[in-house]
């Protein structure tokens, strides 16, 4: 029994790290967008951190940062009338070129695209 609560204890932990990653997230996505700022925020080191979110949730730290942004950019693009350039600057993107080809390698489809899809 040792050595389950032994990995309980790890497993709790992860979730931990894991919960507080999706927190600072959520607050400062336009901010930071490397797993090593958020890493240096949890005190671990980036690669621990990848580690972690690997184990706890399949899926790789840097994909919970970019659905983030995704899920911003598609309730901008949906539901307000800003132009795609305005939104890439609230975004914080340097260029509107850069925020469409981060967009669509997330998406598939360009952000024009998914507003003529999803207009209201």
């Amino acid at each position: 029994a040792s050595v389950q609560q032994w990995n309980a204890g790890f497993n709790s932990l992860n979730d931990n790290i894991f919960q507080r990653y999706l927190h600072l997230i959520n607050n400062f996505y336009l901010e930071k967008r490397t797993v090593e700022e958020y890493a240096s925020l949890l005190s671990v080191s980036a690669k621990h951190l990848s580690a972690i979110i690997k184990e706890v949730s399949g899926k790789n730290a840097l994909s919970f940062i970019n659905q983030r942004i995704v899920t911003e950019s598609k309730t901008l693009i949906q539901f307000t009338k800003l132009d795609i350039a305005e939104i890439a600057y609230q975004l914080n993107f340097n260029d509107a070129a850069n925020f469409g080809k981060f967009f669509k390698k997330q998406t598939g489809i360009t952000p024009l695209h998914f507003r003529k899809n999803h207009q209201l």
